[in-house]
C-alpha cells in the first residue's frame, strides 16, 4: 500500500527536513507503513490509518528532529509504535539508538521491523521508564533523548533527563500547550539539572496541527533519587 507514497514521503522528507532520501530509505519508510498498518488491526498502535496522515504525522513528524540530534547515542522513551527512533534510524543509520517500551507485545512489533528492514544498531528494551532511568546500564548514557509519549514536559524531564550524559540534549515534541508547559517545568529543570535552549515552531501544512520542538540541554548530573518510582512522576508531576 505505502509503495503508492513513495513519490509523496520522498518530497515531503525533502521539503520538510531538507533530506534526499534514497531509494532504499523509502522503501524502508514504506514497509515499515506497511507492517504498522497490519499489526495494527491486531494491536491498536495508532489511531493514524490513513497512510497520507501515517507519513506527515508519523513519518515527517519524527524524521524533523534529525536536524536537532547532538551525538550519535539515540534513546526513544515510551516509543509505543516506534516514534519518533525508526524512522530517524532510517533517515540516520550511524544512530545508535535503544527504543524503551513497558509493553512487550509493541517491542515484539518492532522486532518484526528492525528484521524485516535490516536495521543495524538499534535495540528495544522493555522497561518502564522510571525504572530505566534507575539502570546504571543506562543512566547518564545517552548524547540525545526524545519522547512523544503523552505526558506533560515536568514529567517527561523527569524521565529523560537522568539518561543523558551531561551536556547532552532533550528533544520535547509538543502541540499548541507547548508555552503552558514550559512555564510548569521551571521547578523540574532546577531539580533535574536542564536549562531550555529554544523552541522551533514548524508547520507540516494545512489542516495539521502546529508544532514544536522544545530543545532542552542537561547542564549538569540529574540528583541520584530521579525518577522516582514507577507510577510517581505521572501522579505527582515536580511542581
Amino acid at each position: 500500500m505505502f509503495k503508492e507514497y513513495a513519490a509523496l514521503i520522498h518530497q515531503l522528507t525533502f521539503q520538510h527536513i531538507g533530506s534526499d532520501l534514497t531509494d532504499i530509505q523509502v522503501n524502508q519508510l514504506c514497509d515499515f507503513g506497511d507492517l504498522l498498518l497490519d499489526w495494527n488491526q491486531r494491536l491498536n498502535l495508532t489511531r493514524i490509518t490513513e497512510p497520507h496522515e501515517v507519513v506527515i504525522k508519523h513519518f515527517i513528524d519524527s524524521m524533523v528532529l534529525a536536524n536537532y540530534i547532538s551525538g550519535t547515542t539515540f534513546a526513544d522513551l515510551g516509543t509505543g509504535a516506534g516514534f519518533p527512533g525508526l524512522p530517524l534510524k532510517i533517515l540516520r543509520p550511524d544512530l545508535e539508538i535503544v527504543l524503551v517500551d513497558s509493553l512487550k507485545k509493541r517491542l515484539d512489533f518492532l522486532e518484526v521491523v528492525i528484521t524485516t528492514l535490516k536495521l543495524r544498531k538499534i535495540k528495544t528494551v522493555h522497561s518502564r521508564v522510571e525504572d530505566f532511568g534507575r539502570n546504571v546500564q543506562y543512566r547518564g548514557q545517552f548524547d540525545t533523548v526524545s519522547s512523544r509519549a503523552v505526558a506533560r514536559l515536568p514529567v517527561l524531564l523527569e524521565y529523560a533527563l537522568p539518561v543523558l550524559k551531561v551536556n547532552g540534549l532533550f528533544l520535547a515534541p509538543k502541540g499548541s500547550q507547548f508555552e503552558d508547559e514550559l512555564a510548569e517545568s521551571k521547578k523540574a529543570l532546577q531539580l533535574l539539572g536542564g536549562r531550555v535552549e529554544g523552541t522551533d515552531l514548524f508547520s507540516f501544512g494545512e489542516g495539521v496541527e502546529h508544532r514544536a520542538v522544545i530543545r532542552i540541554r542537561k547542564i549538569r548530573e540529574t540528583p541520584l533519587q530521579y525518577p522516582r518510582q514507577a507510577g510517581t512522576p505521572t501522579k505527582s508531576p515536580i511542581s
